[in-house]
């Protein structure tokens, strides 16, 4: 956001001062100046035009203001309440068309939707199941009431914690076509339904629209999102994210190393085990995230950001924004993916999930005395409590 400190002289007192009900017309008046204009309103703490704007403006305007809200948070400044209106209408409409999404699970898999209803009828409905880089797994097609489509929707994923979130429907049939085209070019043939879902599922946009996520604006600087991003950890208890962890052979690959440091035969020193645990896992997360896993836990956490931002609201979205800006800034020399506690407690889980499934410890492979350390089958084996394991 440019700085206000440059940009408010350059306005009129009007622009300056522009209450709710002048916010969206100063916008309009000042054209491509608009982002600094909500700089400006920013410096001179004018939450209510702010406000009105990233509720009612659109593009660069809107996200400008939506940062803005975020800073005014951020300071302890609440925006006011906005009014909700309704309008009672009796003339004809066209068929309400809406796209959904649910975040993805621990493999990726997702599900997309598209529904259409004309006001008070049966919704015909198209569901897409697919992984975004492995192509589709499912098509269903149907008709139900709203009852039932909430019945769909919560049969998806019993238990998960976390239901269909409403997408803009160019943007869900936009991620279909993608998983399509990913389909197409394995060479594997189409799951049947897509015939019959295309009136749904068609036009598509000719170019890729706009995430979701981004057009909140729930954007940080690097300092605010290095601060923020320090307890990341702790977003792994929000059901989109409890069942992500790292693969089962880096798992297995984290115990044999740790293993290769303890003597056959002779039981460790206490807290041992435990320091070549944390010493591992740090190791484990820069191996295990590369560039290109560190991309893909991007894409699912930008999407799984809309499920948790419209069911916990924006400062745990900005949360999971923030994790995501220092992911993307993780490199093999500079800020290594052990410093980013999100990426980090993937492999704490596993730990743990190892410790649970071993009633309460953990089974360590020790090379025997004289065998290569590369021959896990002929290993002996040392346990460690949980509070060694931790």
């Amino acid at each position: 956001m440019p700085k206000a400190s440059k940009a408010s002289a350059s306005f009129e007192d009007r622009h300056l001062h522009a209450t709710r009900e002048t916010a969206l017309a100063a916008v309009l008046e000042t054209g491509a100046r608009s982002e600094d204009l909500v700089a400006a309103w920013l410096d001179g703490k004018n939450v209510e035009a702010v406000a009105e704007v990233a509720e009612h403006a659109a593009g660069a305007a809107r996200k400008a203001a939506r940062r803005a809200l975020n800073v005014f948070g951020a300071r302890g400044i609440a925006a006011p309440a906005r009014a909700h209106v309704t309008v009672l209408t009796t003339s004809a409409k066209p068929d309400v068309v809406e796209g959904w999404m649910m975040a993805p699970d621990s493999s990726g898999m997702q599900m997309f939707a598209v529904t259409a209803r004309p006001a008070a009828a049966r919704y015909r409905s198209s569901f897409v199941f697919l992984h975004a880089l492995q192509g589709v797994a499912r098509v269903d097609n149907g008709t139900m009431s709203q009852t039932q489509l909430d019945e769909y929707f919560a049969k998806v994923l019993p238990g998960a914690g976390y239901g269909a979130t409403k997408v803009p429907v160019d943007w869900a049939r936009f991620r279909i076509a993608e998983a399509r085209r990913a389909h197409r070019e394995r060479g594997l043939p189409e799951p049947l339904g897509f015939t019959t879902a295309s009136p749904l599922l068609e036009p598509v946009p000719a170019e890729a629209p706009s995430h979701p996520f981004d057009d909140e604006g729930l954007e940080l600087s690097d300092e605010d999102a290095l601060d923020l991003a320090k307890g990341s950890a702790t977003l792994h208890n929000l059901p989109e994210f409890r069942s992500w962890l790292p693969t089962s052979a880096a798992l297995q690959e984290l115990l044999i190393n740790v293993g290769t440091k303890l003597t056959p035969g002779k039981e460790p020193e206490p807290g041992t085990v435990a320091e070549h645990l944390r010493g591992e896992v740090d190791l484990a997360t820069d191996r295990f995230f590369s560039e290109d896993v560190r991309n893909e836990v991007l894409r699912r956490m930008k999407d799984s950001a809309l499920s948790i931002f419209a069911r916990e609201g924006e400062q745990r979205a900005l949360e999971v924004s923030a994790a995501m800006k220092v992911i993307e800034k993780c490199g093999i020399l500079t800020n290594p993916p052990r410093d980013v506690p999100f990426l980090k407690a993937f492999f704490d889980k596993g730990v743990a999930m190892m410790v649970a499934q071993g009633g309460g410890r953990l089974r360590i492979p020790v090379p025997s005395a004289g065998m290569a350390q590369s021959s896990p089958t002929e290993t002996s084996e040392v346990q460690a409590s949980p509070s060694e394991s931790t």
